[in-house]
């Protein structure tokens, strides 16, 4: 008697997952409308600024910076949906995008114990970006396991991961 498809072994795990990698696209897909959304209202309010004719550097540069930031989390979303992996390294640069955004907008307000404080996230940053790449081999072994559905990793991928992880 052939067993029902429902009964095999890790089927309703399977499906299960499979929902949820769906609902997990769905909160991306619709965080990078919003962050799209959010960089069209940014750019009118650059340009808005640029059309009353009275220029302010210092009050455009922040906005800009704004801008790069957003469109950078954009990117890492659209990452994250078509490879099925976080770019740490991209994470960093926003993160120090944020910071000098932060810095520009509060410099003259900041006090010195402020600045010890953003020296050492600097540095923790630098960490995070560059230990990675001295000391692991690669960054595909970091990367998510594929999705259902998604092409795998060939032979000749995986024996490179091996040869490189010996």
């Amino acid at each position: 008697m052939e067993e029902k498809e429902f009964l095999k072994e890790g089927y309703i795990r399977k499906k299960v997952g499979s929902i949820f990698e769906l609902f997990e696209d769905g909160i991306v897909a619709i965080s990078a409308l919003l962050l799209f959304y959010l960089n069209v209202l940014a750019l009118y309010d650059i340009f808005q600024t640029l059309l009353k004719g009275e220029i302010n550097i210092s009050e455009l540069t922040p906005k800009f910076l704004y801008v790069f930031v957003l469109i950078e989390l954009f990117r890492l979303m659209i990452i994250y949906l078509t490879e099925r992996r976080i770019d740490i390294s991209m994470i960093v640069k926003t993160t120090l995008i944020s910071i000098l955004r932060e810095l520009i907008v509060r410099a003259p307000h900041l006090k010195s114990s402020d600045y010890y404080g953003i020296g050492f996230l600097i540095s923790v940053l630098a960490l995070a970006y560059y230990v990675p790449k001295f000391f692991f081999l690669s960054e595909k072994a970091f990367a998510l396991k594929p999705r259902q559905g998604y092409p795998k990793l060939s032979k000749e991928d995986l024996e490179e991961l091996e040869e490189q992880e010996d």
